[in-house]
């Protein structure tokens, strides 16, 4: 047997955010994706006093950014995300089931969902909005905080993924949609506050229209542990990356066999975990060779390599160029 009953298979994911900026993955066109990008996004989304923020990716105008098309790793957060596809398409990946979005469409994405994005064409241009579900929260426990957030924040609900055209009350959900984005695109000293008010006023149709569903009503029973299961190693492996890490103590965290861990990644990060850990380790020294003057040989120590010669070859095969010439390059740059 794979895996062992009666066991805690999950590891609740805390709701961290270490490091600021936007949650753009660096792109080369698809095919060229570096697709060992951390899984838990670990950019911030708004700050502590307003967790909430608006993005517009606008493929055409931004070339030297996307060559190809759009496109967004597989990775989840602790966030609330809206999609909103102004013009073109989109393909979601939400929980490993694919979707088409088409002009017009809205995506609504769960906290902690696994989810990826791919622009369809060169010329799409798409909304995203995330927010922390805690601002929704109050101390108060009036009918709304116990009957619609309660209900969310708990996982006892979530939002229907995808609302199209032909989906009952979509006209009433885009107009605040939009107003949201509007709202959040031309900053004020109000808006912030206005936009919560409008977040309040969202989850108020959801609840009326009745759009909240079971949460992973969409998936079965399998597919929920095996993303769960997932999450725990994925966090293990970028909590302890520095040290040696094998298989066996990965298959131990989630009461699995070694062969079952494997079949997990290849299935989900079409991947094995021990080259996820190695590419980990690069991300890791590349933003040490970005941001410090630590020497190679420190570098590799610092993210778990004991071999400096095996790390440069490593760093070479996944970035197609040397420590010291990776660093040289961003140096130049500034």
């Amino acid at each position: 047997m794979d895996c062992f009953p009666g066991k805690n298979f999950f590891r609740q994911s805390p709701f961290i955010d270490s490091r600021k900026g936007c949650f753009i993955m660096e792109t080369t066109g698809k095919k060229n994706m570096n697709k060992y990008s951390q899984l838990k996004e670990k950019t911030a989304h708004g700050t502590k006093r307003k967790p909430i923020c608006h993005l517009m990716f606008d493929i055409k105008n931004q070339q030297s950014i996307y060559p190809d098309n759009f496109f967004v790793d597989r990775h989840w957060h602790p966030e609330c995300e809206i999609l909103y596809v102004e013009k073109g398409m989109l393909e979601l990946e939400h929980n490993l089931n694919k979707r088409v979005l088409h002009q017009g469409d809205i995506a609504l994405i769960d906290p902690e969902d696994l989810h990826e994005v791919t622009g369809c064409s060169n010329d799409t241009i798409h909304h995203a909005i995330l927010f922390d579900p805690l601002l929704l929260s109050t101390t108060m426990k009036d009918a709304f905080q116990e009957d619609i957030v309660d209900h969310f924040l708990e996982r006892r609900v979530g939002f229907t993924t995808v609302l199209s055209a032909d989906r009952l009350a979509y006209s009433l959900v885009e107009a605040q949609v939009k107003d949201l984005i509007e709202c959040l695109s031309h900053e004020t000293e109000y808006s912030y506050y206005k936009a919560k008010v409008m977040l309040f006023q969202l989850f108020l149709t959801f609840y009326e229209m009745k759009l909240f569903i079971p949460k992973n009503a969409n998936l079965n029973e399998e597919q929920r542990l095996g993303i769960d299961r997932y999450k725990t190693i994925q966090m293990y492996i970028e909590e302890h990356y520095k040290e040696e890490i094998h298989l066996e103590e990965l298959a131990a965290l989630i009461d699995c066999s070694e062969n079952y861990v494997g079949r997990l990644f290849k299935r989900i990060q079409h991947d094995s975990p021990i080259h996820y850990l190695i590419q980990y380790r690069i991300e890791k020294a590349c933003e040490l060779l970005k941001n410090t003057t630590l020497s190679v040989l420190d570098i590799s120590l610092e993210v778990g390599f004991t071999n400096v010669s095996y790390f440069i070859r490593q760093f070479k095969e996944y970035k197609k160029t040397t420590p010291l010439r990776y660093r040289k390059s961003f140096q130049s740059s500034r």
